[in-house]
């Protein structure tokens, strides 16, 4: 279903798309002949090839481009010479990193939303996900959105089939117990690696971050929570020397993105600190350079955490909140 949030931003962009074309064909960046085709442009800028094709009627109606053998339009009314080679950004006016920005901030701005709404899949079970329904939902070019579903993919949201087709990894029980099971084997050692590594004034910031919130807990906002989550199991965990041991405890972070979604906001917090003073301990240890210590409570704050993540996992799987998604359908697991 289509927000007006979403018509909003759709109706801008096209705004902006159209304007782009206009000064670029008038200042002759765009030549009589040149070949314009929805994929194209909609690469360029990171947008979805709704906004390009109302970019084009409008400028079709104003009489600036014309239809060409129905794969396009070319610029101008002139059916000579056509000019075939894909558009560049300085053709309309941009620098490259221009171009690379347009894409970035397209993915910034939907990277949260999607990575919602795939976490609630995983909780539902496994669903197909249709990237280019999924584009079109969020109004930006399935190259942009590939990219979101590659990252979510990383961090075990999402895997693809032989045929590429993207599924939701469903988050239930026993993956739970699998995922803690590979980081309890896993992130003790890597975050004792990365105890040699970290700067002492890293592991310091992180100190108080960690004091100020015991201080204001519970009065703290979701997105807190989160980042504290994120100061030792991805900031820290990255100064491990090993890049194979990060790389491997990436598939884990979906526990994380479960947090980060749910925790504070339709899951009330725990009435006692949620993780403070174990993290505390691991960074203590870390900046006395005590690999062993660190190793030793980096196991004991996992042993705890299994247990409150397999509590919220089944709460919210008992909810029974229906999940209505355009571009996610249901799935039976491949026999």
């Amino acid at each position: 279903m289509t927000t007006a949030k979403t018509q909003q931003q759709d109706s801008r962009l096209t705004t902006k798309i159209t304007a782009l074309l206009q000064e670029a064909i008038l200042c002759g960046m765009l030549p009589k002949g040149q070949l314009l085709l929805e994929t194209h442009v909609a690469n360029l800028v990171g947008s979805s090839r709704g906004p390009i094709k109302r970019a084009f009627a409008q400028l079709h109606a104003d009489g600036m481009i014309s239809r060409f053998e129905g794969r396009g339009y070319i610029v101008g009314t002139d059916q000579g010479t056509v000019i075939r080679t894909p558009i560049s950004a300085k053709a309309l006016g941009l620098e490259d990193q221009e171009a690379i920005g347009l894409k970035e901030r397209a993915l910034e701005s939907i990277h949260d939303p999607v990575e919602s709404q795939l976490i609630r899949c995983s909780l539902h079970g496994r669903f197909r996900i249709n990237e280019n329904e999924l584009a079109n939902h969020y109004g930006v070019s399935r190259t942009v959105m590939h990219d979101v579903l590659m990252l979510a993919q990383v961090n075990g949201l999402v895997v693809k089939d032989e045929r590429s087709r993207w599924y939701s990894v469903p988050l239930d029980e026993h993956r739970v117990n699998c995922l803690y099971e590979l980081r309890e084997h896993l992130e003790p050692i890597a975050l004792s690696k990365a105890a040699g590594a970290i700067p002492l004034d890293e592991l310091e910031r992180v100190g108080r971050r960690l004091s100020e919130a015991m201080q204001h807990y519970p009065n703290l906002p979701a997105e807190e929570l989160d980042d504290l989550e994120l100061d030792l199991h991805v900031r820290c965990l990255g100064h491990c020397p090993n890049p194979e041991l990060v790389e491997a405890l990436k598939r884990t972070r979906c526990i994380l993105i479960f947090g980060k979604h749910l925790l504070g906001r339709e899951i009330a917090l725990p009435h006692e600190e949620p993780f403070f003073h174990e993290h505390q301990r691991i960074i203590d240890a870390m900046m006395r350079r005590d690999g062993d210590a660190v190793a030793r409570e980096a196991r004991a704050h996992l042993d705890k955490a299994r247990l409150k993540v397999l509590d919220r996992v089944r709460h919210t799987r008992s909810m029974g909140v229906p999940l209505d998604l355009p571009y996610a359908k249901e799935a039976a697991f491949a026999v």
